[in-house]
């Protein structure tokens, strides 16, 4: 079947297919605007609100922006020129899904100054899907057909728009050329911390601030076990240092009775009152529990958790690791040994 447009009759109507075709091109041009939304805030809360780390936001949205800006104009014109269809229509189709393919890889490599490659992960979850979808609609037999049919066009046309996107093309290709070696870099050199705290005495001033809270009070019944969790926060610093997060754990043991506990919570609550912590919240859990927390001027937050399943808690912000071995502490308030987990970390002196 051949489109064929009579003289002064009307302009044919490309198939279902190559329309809904233009709909796939167009929500994936949307989402891929709102991933780059989604990693800039991504950066925003991994360099203020985990803490410890400052990273330039700048230059890393830019590099994302670089790498996912492309497929706005070639899936536009994509768009444009399939309702038409012919040979301009088989490029930009084609030159859409080479700019997929070539944007997961980018963004499943470890490139950028963060070494993060969560975009990556989201990109193949977002995008991937109506990529598919597109691939399996232009391999249609209708489709194929109307992108073989090359139909009139204005000249002035394409040397407007075509010329408008391929220049802002060429830009783009300029800066990713520019920027690359500047990913390379990050990913591979390391260089002094570039944030307030890292990670050598984070595990010893989590352990003091432990030290303090159960020295507190008189009616303190030990701990029972220690779980100690150390996990990547999933990007580097400009530095080139990777960085991790600390959560301690210690299980309180029974306490004399109700009169104890609440003793033992008002004394917490006193010493975290003091200057050098700020109370965050000072209330009960959803069983009725006493629940309180605090945040450190050295950006660690303690939380404290009363009832059948008592529990302290202390977390660390994000924090640089320049030494690849971190020496690990043995758990105080008398926990055994067989109690004590690490997770995280190689402890062979505390096995």
């Amino acid at each position: 079947m051949r489109f064929v447009r009579r003289a002064g009759g009307p302009r044919p109507r490309p198939p279902w297919q190559v329309q809904t075709l233009r709909l796939v091109l167009l929500a994936q041009t949307a989402l891929t605007a709102y991933l780059w939304v989604w990693v800039w805030r991504g950066l925003q809360s991994f360099a203020w609100m985990n803490g410890g780390v400052e990273t330039d936001l700048l230059d890393r949205s830019l590099s994302y922006l670089i790498v996912l800006v492309p497929s706005i104009p070639v899936n536009l014109l994509a768009v444009v020129w399939l309702a038409r269809g012919g040979h301009r229509a088989r490029l930009y189709l084609a030159c859409a899904g080479v700019l997929v393919a070539v944007q997961q890889i980018l963004l499943l490599t470890p490139l950028d100054p963060g070494g993060s490659i969560a975009a990556g992960l989201e990109f193949f979850v977002a995008v991937g899907p109506p990529a598919f979808a597109g691939l399996a609609l232009a391999m249609t037999p209708r489709a194929k057909r109307w992108l073989r049919e090359d139909r009139p066009r204005t000249a002035r046309r394409v040397a407007s728009v075509e010329g408008l996107a391929w220049g802002l093309a060429a830009v783009l290709a300029v800066g990713v050329a520019a920027s690359m070696d500047r990913w390379v870099t990050a990913s591979t050199e390391t260089g002094p911390p570039v944030g307030e705290y890292d990670e050598s005495d984070v595990w010893a001033r989590m352990e003091a601030a432990v030290t303090a809270t159960l020295t507190s009070a008189d009616t303190f019944p030990g701990f029972d076990a220690r779980t100690v969790q150390v996990t990547s926060c999933g990007y580097r610093t400009d530095a080139g240092l990777s960085t991790f997060r600390y959560r301690i754990a210690y299980e309180l043991a029974a306490f004399a009775g109700p009169t104890g506990e609440a003793a033992y919570a008002a004394a917490v609550r006193s010493a975290w009152s003091t200057d050098g912590y700020r109370l965050v919240y000072d209330g009960t859990t959803a069983g009725g529990a006493a629940s309180i927390s605090a945040e450190r001027q050295d950006e660690l937050r303690l939380h404290l958790v009363l009832g059948e399943s008592a529990e302290l808690e202390v977390d660390s912000g994000c924090l640089e690791r320049v030494d690849p071995r971190v020496h690990c502490l043995a758990p105080q308030g008398g926990v055994a040994p067989e109690n004590d987990t690490v997770v995280g970390l190689a402890c062979p002196k505390l096995d």
